[in-house]
């Protein structure tokens, strides 16, 4: 998990709740990067977490903000076992998890990385009416997935260190990380899935779409586009449809993308 100075200290407290008192299987560690200085609101909530899991806890804290790529190409370099399960310092795990994720990867050892989909809310998890980010189970479906978006929740996520080591590991490549992460690891010929049931609930809002229509999303978008076409996971014409739409979204106004995201990205 990276947390940074703008992070909210009720969000953040809440997702690390949510990773350890009330987990069924507790994690034996938990990296955190404190990417660049952070406040005293943010530090207290961080100091108490740590107080009575000092064993477990391992605080990694850069000087500068670096970005989510570079912060978590940091904190991996510390995670000590097989398995590297992401968490964003202002969603919510449910209860049964890392108990689900660890199961799955028992009975499916081939795996390089794996994730599930999420469900989407606005104040509370308890909500009704969650929208769902439903990503293919299988390779074959991420593959196809992966021509247009992400075909995996990257907050979901559970990575072998060993593979994600094999690609590169993280990458600064800013709102696109884990994109370009998996494109890596399936040009690399590495085995990916996911398991279709919501796993991880996510925070969305305006905020949430105003995010998406930053224009370095497309800059690095189309670096993205060009790797895939360089590794022959798209041909021409499906480069050429990849840029148009990613253009159509992005620059879309607001109330296009909430028609979007309502009719044809979620369930």
């Amino acid at each position: 998990m990276s947390v940074y100075e703008k992070d909210s200290p009720k969000f953040f407290y809440d997702a690390l709740e949510s990773i350890y008192e009330k987990q069924t299987l507790k994690p034996d560690q938990i990296v955190i990067v404190v990417d660049g200085p952070i406040t005293n609101d943010l530090n207290n909530v961080l100091n108490n977490f740590e107080a009575d899991k000092k064993d477990i806890v391992c605080i990694l804290r850069l000087e500068k903000n670096n970005g989510l790529g570079l912060a978590l190409k940091e904190g991996s370099n510390l995670c000590r076992n097989e398995y590297i399960v992401r968490m964003d310092s202002d969603d919510i795990s449910t209860l049964d998890r890392f108990e689900k994720l660890m199961k799955f990867a028992e009975n499916n050892p081939e795996l390089d990385a794996f994730g599930s989909d999420i469900a989407e809310f606005f104040i509370s998890p308890d909500e009704e009416n969650k929208k769902v980010r439903a990503c293919p189970s299988s390779l074959k479906g991420i593959k196809k997935m992966l021509k247009k978006r992400s075909p995996m929740n990257h907050v979901s996520a559970c990575i072998k260190k060993d593979s994600l080591f094999k690609v590169g590991g993280y990458l600064s490549l800013p709102y696109v990380e884990d994109y370009y992460l998996w494109a890596r690891m399936v040009a690399n010929g590495c085995k990916l899935a996911n398991i279709n049931e919501p796993l991880v609930y996510v925070r969305v809002g305006d905020g949430f779409l105003k995010r998406r229509s930053n224009k370095e999303i497309l800059i690095n978008r189309k670096k993205i586009g060009k790797y895939l076409l360089k590794n022959k996971l798209l041909n021409r014409f499906e480069y050429f449809l990849y840029t148009f739409e990613a253009r159509l979204f992005i620059l879309s106004p607001i109330w296009l993308k909430r028609f979007f995201y309502k009719t044809l990205l979620r369930k």
